[in-house]
């Protein structure tokens, strides 16, 4: 698709709408929501795939328990072979990615936050790996787990895999819990942000205005977030706004590019930009991260 064409309006993705901007937030907080949609509700099938990524990587790492084990000690195997076994991993593992893959790019469309997806994907997959090693260690010591336990702490030849497969389980668990304490707040904010949005395009005043591109702040998944500036008249006067904006390389609009700027008695502020123009953008290579 040539750049300079406007995006298709039907998509249901936010980012396919980009540039985005915010006034109060920054990176992975800067929220969208697309034009028409409400803002984001619980979704059945989205906690389905939240499950499905748990399952699959708690049967990833329980087997690569079983693998790790198998290699360490002769007593881990049972009727399984060590090739079915690390068969198994690959596939499984393979799946797994592809179910988290999925699961991410769920989220990040209907949250319309990069933050609130990663972290809403994280808590399952860690979650299935802290239950996956942990189970992993629990079949490795038996069912005398204290003496397992004592021959692994004493490092018994044999017992690697259960401190390594220990190990796992904790950080997992650890990593885990500190991603589930923040993903309700996380959730809170897009979608506080994606009613926000959708208030003022409902009942919002509505200003044309244009915006002025400052330096590039930082580039996020080399998506570069700029400093910008946006100007609009009102019967108040004339204001100026700072502002964050994210796009992708080859849709950063041209320096003095339309918007439309929506305001409310409240102090809210929401800026897109202006889709009865036909916008033109930078090349591609201006704001490519440099190697």
């Amino acid at each position: 698709m040539n750049p300079t064409e406007p995006q298709d309006d039907v998509s249901t993705d936010w980012w396919d709408h980009r540039p985005a901007f915010s006034v109060s937030d920054k990176g992975s907080r800067i929220t969208g929501l697309v034009p028409g949609r409400p803002a984001w509700h619980p979704a059945p099938h989205l906690l389905g795939a939240a499950l499905l990524c748990f399952a699959v990587w708690a049967a990833v790492a329980l087997l690569g328990s079983s693998v790790l084990c198998g290699g360490t000690s002769g007593e881990c195997l049972t009727d399984v072979g060590q090739g079915w076994l690390i068969g198994g991993v690959v596939v499984l593992g393979y799946l797994a990615l592809l179910a988290t893959v999925g699961l991410a790019e769920r989220a990040r469309e209907r949250f319309g936050q990069r933050r609130a997806a990663s972290l809403f994907y994280l808590t399952p997959l860690l979650a299935g790996i802290a239950v996956g090693s942990g189970a992993g260690v629990a079949l490795a010591l038996g069912p005398s787990w204290s003496e397992g336990a004592r021959r692994a702490l004493d490092g018994v030849p044999g017992t690697e895999a259960v401190l390594v497969s220990a190990v796992v389980t904790v950080l997992a668990a650890v990593w885990g819990l500190v991603v589930a304490a923040q993903l309700p707040a996380a959730l809170r904010h897009a979608r506080q942000r994606q009613e926000t949005i959708e208030r003022l395009r409902r009942d919002g005043h509505r200003y044309a205005g244009t915006v002025r591109l400052g330096e590039v702040s930082f580039w996020l998944h080399n998506d570069p977030e700029l400093d910008v500036t946006v100007t609009y008249d009102s019967p108040a006067g004339r204001h100026e706004v700072a502002a964050r904006m994210r796009s992708s390389t080859e849709r950063v609009p041209k320096d003095g590019s339309k918007v439309i700027v929506l305001t409310d008695l409240r102090g809210a502020v929401h800026v897109e930009l202006d889709p009865d123009v036909e916008h033109v953008f930078e090349p591609e290579e201006r704001y490519s991260p440099s190697e």
